[in-house]
């Protein structure tokens, strides 16, 4: 006599709100785990852009067992030189950054590369459908259900916030984003520069400082130079209601030399200029039941981390590799909670330090920070700093 064999399980559904580094990781990594993926975007296309990338640490460690690592560019030029602009113009020596970081090597990206390498990879294995996101969530012991702004509904295993860190999924399944947002009173600026700047090689950096106030220049290889503003502000959320372009004239306006007016005169020009306030985001957990929040809408640790798109990455292939491990979805959603939060608390509090390194916030911490620089700069303080990063 044989036993029937069982019949084969049907893959397992996941909807992935957000179509970013986070959410695309997911896609990823559950596909190539037997799930089958949905991506949901509420922009009407894809989109691109952003500021640069410190890659590292264990998002880097991830991508490699990913097998991404090779279709990454490396923008930063050989040799790159660093340095310090302050108000009057004056240009000195800098900082460059290093090549190794947190026990793995450091590559210089775009968030654009991160994200159109994850797309490369998945947008011919799941369906990516823009234009939509949650209205409502309801689950039960077996499914969760979502019905979408366009008026479909899905049922599915997972539901998966990867939304960012004003994520509709976590306002609906967790409350309010005031809950759990907690702000710096900064205000940070990020746009493409449409062309070269005066003195300026492929690979160099720039840091423009004065107290409150801080314009990082980013030249890569193979693509135009990226601005990065940030600027103490006491009402940072009414501050980015401005037009980006008056309010970033109003605070760097008075910066002398031809680096920082040239980087104004080209922002004036961009169509697309990010502007936003700083913030982090604080939740006691991050899954009810079939819900869990991944990326900047679970933990976001603010750019001073260094490790927000990394994170993300790194989070998505352990989530779905104990998604592999568990046959029940909310102990696998424990287990990975319970692995990953000690690191995403880590890298909470390091931000909270390096803000100080990224913008002084005032005259004695621009003073310090000067002397850091110096230090640094010296072939032994560079040392001491290499030892420290790994």
């Amino acid at each position: 006599m044989t036993t029937p064999s069982l019949p084969p399980r049907p893959a397992r559904r996941a909807v992935i709100v957000g179509s970013g580094i986070s959410g695309l990781a997911a896609a990823l990594t559950l596909h190539r785990a037997g799930w089958q993926p949905l991506i949901v975007e509420r922009a009407p296309e894809r989109r691109t852009g952003g500021y640069f990338v410190r890659f590292f640490g264990p998002g880097y460690a991830a991508a490699e067992r990913l097998g991404l690592l090779d279709a990454l560019p490396n923008r930063q030029r050989p040799g790159a030189r660093g340095f310090e602009i302050d108000r009057s113009g004056r240009v000195t020596p800098g900082l460059t950054f290093p090549d190794q970081g947190d026990g793995t090597p450091l590559r210089m990206l775009l968030r654009s590369d991160l994200e159109r390498v994850l797309y490369d990879a998945v947008h011919d294995l799941v369906e990516i459908r823009y234009g939509t996101g949650p209205a409502a969530i309801t689950q039960d012991r077996h499914q969760v259900t979502v019905t979408m702004t366009d008026g479909s509904v899905e049922s599915a295993d997972l539901l998966i916030g990867a939304d960012g860190i004003h994520s509709t999924v976590r306002s609906l399944a967790f409350g309010p984003e005031d809950l759990y947002r907690e702000d710096f009173d900064h205000a940070v600026a990020a746009c493409v520069i449409d062309g070269a700047l005066p003195g300026v090689r492929d690979g160099d950096t720039m840091v423009a400082t004065a107290p409150g106030r801080s314009a990082w220049i980013n030249t890569y290889v193979d693509h135009p130079p990226v601005a990065f503003l940030l600027y103490r502000t006491p009402w940072p959320a009414a501050e980015v209601r401005k037009n980006p372009s008056d309010a970033l004239r109003e605070v760097f306006g008075d910066f002398g030399g031809t680096i920082v007016p040239a980087m104004l005169n080209a922002m004036d020009r961009s169509e697309s200029v990010l502007f936003d306030q700083v913030s982090q985001i604080h939740i006691n957990r991050w899954s009810q039941g079939r819900v869990v929040l991944l990326g900047d809408s679970a933990w976001c640790m603010s750019l001073y981390s260094g490790q927000g798109s990394g994170m993300g990455i790194a989070g998505a292939e352990l989530l779905s590799r104990l998604l592999e491990e568990h046959d029940c979805v909310p102990s696998a959603l424990g287990a990975w909670e319970q692995q990953l939060r000690p690191l995403t608390t880590r890298y909470q509090k390091e931000a909270l330090r390096m803000q100080h390194f990224f913008m002084p916030v005032n005259r004695f911490g621009h003073i310090a920070r000067r002397g850091l620089v110096r230090v640094i700069s010296h072939p032994a303080g560079a040392k001491i700093a290499k030892a420290i990063m790994n």
